[in-house]
């Protein structure tokens, strides 16, 4: 049972002199083997919120999946005007340091799907910087990577100013800049008024592919095969041919052709895959996936499969700050 559960939110210290509050508190602490200190703590950064914000925190566990298993934030009163009191909930570490059964620790993913809805511009700078506090977590990691893209991409044509200057931002590794790089492409596919202008800036980006780490310029081109961007095929090549691009995600040079068109699977080699063993550990794929005979489709099968297992791992990873 959540402390949160056990003692009103709107609870203040000094509303806590009642003497049989102050016992419920005392035994609170005691079950709980926590110190006054984390207490006060707690109730501040719980108390802090006011309605209808306070809905938030104790809706407790996101249902994972697409837009349409969200909860309707505006519906529960929440307008633009909370818009300040949402990004400080999607970014408070307060609630990104409590056990994944507490209900208040889900509010920072009611909080950004919330500013999705409500096309925050604003909250997109905070919502990059917070995914890159927590890229070395998993499970936020995780839920950050498969909703924060969508999010912006609800935000939409405001968005892109910033997306943009993170996905420019060479200070940062390609996994830090796969966000935008996703957000920049679901705008591009939801709303055709800026999908040139989307592009632009990934064949921009995809320029740079000497001074970018292969990584990046494999989410890069991936996004370009995704949104069937013709016109990039030159700079593609010259990538692959560089050497510059990480083969894990897209395949090589013959893969990328036939995911446009341009070759039949016929006329590519069968190929042996080797996934590097650091990314194995790190995303913890099966090692069965470690080496495999595969065409094509066979590939993009295996990664479906090794994706929905990351997916269901993240929905079950308690996300206690380690």
């Amino acid at each position: 049972m959540s402390l949160r559960s056990q003692l009103p939110i709107q609870a203040s210290f000094s509303a806590l002199q009642d003497i049989t509050v102050l016992h419920k508190i005392r035994k609170i602490v005691i079950e709980n083997k926590v110190t006054f200190c984390s207490l006060h703590d707690r109730i501040m950064a719980i108390s802090d919120y006011s309605e209808p914000l306070t809905q938030l925190l104790t809706q407790g566990e996101c249902k994972w999946g697409g837009v349409d298993s969200w909860i309707d934030y505006p519906a529960l009163g929440i307008t633009s005007n909370d818009i300040p009191g949402l990004i400080r909930m999607a970014t408070d570490p307060e609630l990104y340091d409590q056990d994944g059964d507490e209900a208040e620790s889900w509010a920072p993913v009611h909080a950004w799907r919330a500013l999705g809805q409500l096309r925050a511009e604003a909250a997109i700078v905070p919502l990059l910087q917070q995914s890159l506090e927590y890229e070395d977590h998993e499970g936020w990691r995780d839920w950050m990577t498969s909703e924060l893209p969508t999010v912006f991409s609800m935000i939409g044509a405001l968005g892109i100013p910033a997306l943009a200057e993170l996905i420019r931002d060479r200070t940062k590794s390609g996994w830090q800049r796969t966000i935008p790089v996703e957000g920049l492409e679901r705008i591009a596919k939801t709303q055709p008024e800026v999908t040139a202008q989307c592009i632009a800036i990934l064949q921009d980006e995809l320029a740079h592919f000497e001074e970018n780490d292969p990584e990046m310029n494999a989410f890069v081109i991936g996004s370009l095969v995704e949104l069937r961007v013709m016109e990039a095929v030159p700079l593609i090549e010259q990538a692959f041919a560089a050497e510059k691009v990480d083969e894990l995600f897209n395949g090589d040079w013959d893969d990328v052709q036939v995911s446009l068109g341009l070759k039949s699977p016929d006329e590519g080699p069968r190929k042996r895959y080797e996934l590097p063993r650091s990314l194995i550990e790190r995303d913890s794929l099966p090692i069965a996936l470690s080496g495999f005979d595969a065409t094509d489709y066979q590939r993009q099968k295996a990664k479906k499969k090794a994706k929905r297992k990351q997916q269901a791992a993240a929905r079950r990873t308690n996300r206690k700050k380690k």
